[in-house]
């Protein structure tokens, strides 16, 4: 039923659907055309909610999708993957077959406003595996159920390399869903999760030269507990410059009845995060100390537990999501031992961790009771503590 606002002007007791149409200048030059156009409450809605300083809700559930503002803790380039989910841009797992050869990298992008930076992977040159090669997020349970029984828009730009063989230029772009609870990536890969279903119909899309956003819907059951997304191109002969590059990914539930066809009128534009947003985020999942050469860096402090035992005792930036588990690379990382910087021998391994600090231990001969310290050995470098809660 209408009636009057207390303006005077006439209103609706119907709940707005997003599809009204509002119309707008578009202060083009008279004589061009349009000089008007329409432009409907969702478009409104999602040019601002993606406006710079907009977005503290943080619409994308996908952490590290803009490659100039995620960390890469790891390093900015690997090469050698195979069927083992590895990650090197933080939250980001890349796997393919035992006879790949997946090479992945931050890439320098100048021509997508709002971005410098791109994630490229693809097959190493030379490499003949015709094998699908995969790239993808697994997020928590705690964040996907929020989801539930939603319509959601994995956006992406992206844009092939001079060499990309994949037929019709064809990305597969699926957003999985799973009933069970922080389930791993390499489940989600073999299909393995329990309810593992596929919430979009549509589920490739054909990639054209040059940097492009691309858009898929899907749909998440009202059962879903767990969300992943997962890019892959199945390559043919043998490999020079195959890669695909991405930035800008972002998944993101909308106030819509989107369909494949109105995709790119009810996504929003990509959500800006800060960088320490976006290492916060990313460190939940992954945290590394990475003994730089000529370094004199005091990474963390610990007891000598016992007689030629220490327990270096790591408190983590954020708490991780579960108990994490730590590798170690001996590198030139030194024990103080008694104010002597001593090399942390064969005997350098992983302590026991709890989802806010993580430990790593010795056999360096020592005196029990002393304090001690990790530190660097400035010298060549290449210690690393991984830690890591990753899917």
């Amino acid at each position: 039923m209408a009636g009057f606002s207390t303006n005077g002007l006439p209103t609706t007791s119907s709940a707005l659907t997003g599809a009204e149409l509002i119309e707008a200048n578009t202060q083009l030059t008279a004589g061009l055309t349009p000089q008007t156009e329409a432009i409907s409450v969702n478009q409104i809605a999602a040019f601002t909610r993606g406006a710079s300083g907009a977005g503290v809700t943080y619409r994308n559930v996908l952490d590290g999708g803009d490659f100039t503002t995620n960390p890469f803790q790891r390093g900015t380039s690997l090469t050698g993957i195979t069927n083992t989910s590895t990650y090197l841009a933080d939250r980001w797992f890349n796997i393919g077959s035992s006879g790949s050869s997946i090479s992945v990298s931050r890439q320098p992008v100048t021509v997508v406003t709002g971005f410098s930076q791109a994630l490229e992977f693809g097959r190493g040159n030379t490499n003949a595996d015709v094998n699908p090669i995969k790239m993808g997020q697994v997020l928590e349970t705690n964040r996907s159920v929020g989801l539930q029984g939603q319509t959601v828009i994995l956006s992406f730009y992206a844009a092939p390399g001079g060499g990309f063989s994949a037929a019709n230029g064809q990305l597969n772009a699926l957003i999985y869903t799973g009933t069970g609870t922080n389930d791993t990536a390499a489940n989600m890969v073999a299909a393995a999760w329990a309810g593992q279903t596929t919430a979009n119909a549509v589920t490739s899309v054909n990639l054209v030269t040059g940097w492009v956003r691309y858009y898929v819907v899907g749909v998440i059951p009202v059962t879903a507990t767990q969300i992943g997304v997962l890019f892959s191109y199945t390559p043919v002969g043998t490999a020079t410059t195959d890669f695909i590059q991405l930035s800008g990914i972002q998944l993101e539930a909308v106030n819509a009845v989107a369909t494949q066809a109105t995709a790119a009128t009810y996504a929003s534009a990509f959500e800006k995060r800060s960088p320490d947003i976006e290492l916060n985020n990313c460190q939940r999942t992954f945290y590394q100390i990475t003994e730089a050469a000529s370094s004199s860096a005091v990474f963390a402090n610990g007891m000598i537990s016992a007689t030629n035992v220490q327990t270096i005792v790591i408190p983590l930036p954020v708490t991780m999501y579960k108990a994490p588990t730590v590798t170690v690379t001996a590198g030139t990382l030194k024990f103080n031992i008694a104010g002597t910087a001593t090399a942390v021998g064969a005997g350098f391994a992983a302590g026991t961790c709890t989802p806010t600090e993580a430990t790593v231990v010795g056999a360096v001969t020592a005196t029990a009771g002393q304090a001690t310290q990790l530190q660097a050995g400035n010298s060549t470098g290449g210690g690393i503590v991984a830690i890591s809660a990753d899917f």
